[in-house]
């Protein structure tokens, strides 16, 4: 494996997963790892600049290799996050969604870090219906409602509850998605945290630390 990584390498240099400059020796370039500002607990990165683009990227350019660029710096950078979980799960898409794009982003990130922790990864979520996207400015009631009984616990639940499970989404926005799916596993029984990728600052300017339930 290490010969064919030599020989891809050759033929494809690695590039800087933000701004695409050859001979990066990780996945992002020295002058983009500045613009990773972090974002703990809640999330690794401030969804702003480098971290944005990436992202972006990935969910709306269907980049896998970029999905996982990130999978692997999000999982080293939330080491000592939780780190008494006895799992890892993901929000997930609608599988209409998860088609179309090819991959589910939460589900990369989120075996990444179950990889790195050895823990297991158990699917305990289920999004039951595809909604309309709102618009980046909608309010929190808004999405709130729009996200409403969306997710289901599946028929690995039972098996975790009273459990504590790390939950992986890729940006936390207003936090409604991701606050649904922590109140379906928690009526479940299962202790669920809340990790994202990145987070998106307020109007104002500040960055949550935790999510408003």
């Amino acid at each position: 494996m290490e010969l064919v990584r030599h020989l891809l390498d050759a033929v494809l240099p690695p590039r800087c997963l933000a701004c695409g400059v050859v001979g990066a020796v990780t996945d992002i370039c020295p002058v983009c790892e500045e613009g990773f500002c972090p974002a703990l607990p809640l999330g690794a990165f401030i969804y702003v600049g480098p971290v944005a683009d990436v992202i972006t990227r990935a969910k709306y350019s269907r980049d896998l290799a970029a999905a996982r660029g990130l999978a692997r710096i999000f999982a080293a950078a939330v080491d000592d996050v939780a780190v008494d979980v006895d799992a890892v799960t993901f929000v997930p898409a609608h599988w209409v969604r998860a088609v179309q794009r090819g991959f589910d982003v939460p589900a990369i990130l989120a075996d990444a870090v179950a990889a790195r922790r050895q823990k297991p990864l158990v699917e305990l979520l289920k999004a039951q219906r595809r909604d309309a996207s709102l618009a980046a400015s909608s309010s929190v009631d808004e999405r709130r409602a729009l996200v409403a009984g969306r997710f289901v616990t599946t028929s690995n639940a039972s098996l975790l509850a009273g459990k504590r499970v790390l939950v992986i989404d890729d940006v936390h926005t207003t936090g409604a998605t991701l606050t649904a799916c922590i109140d379906t596993l928690r009526a479940a029984g299962i202790d669920a945290v809340p990790l994202v990728l990145a987070v998106t600052p307020a109007p104002d300017g500040t960055v949550p630390t935790t999510l408003a339930t």
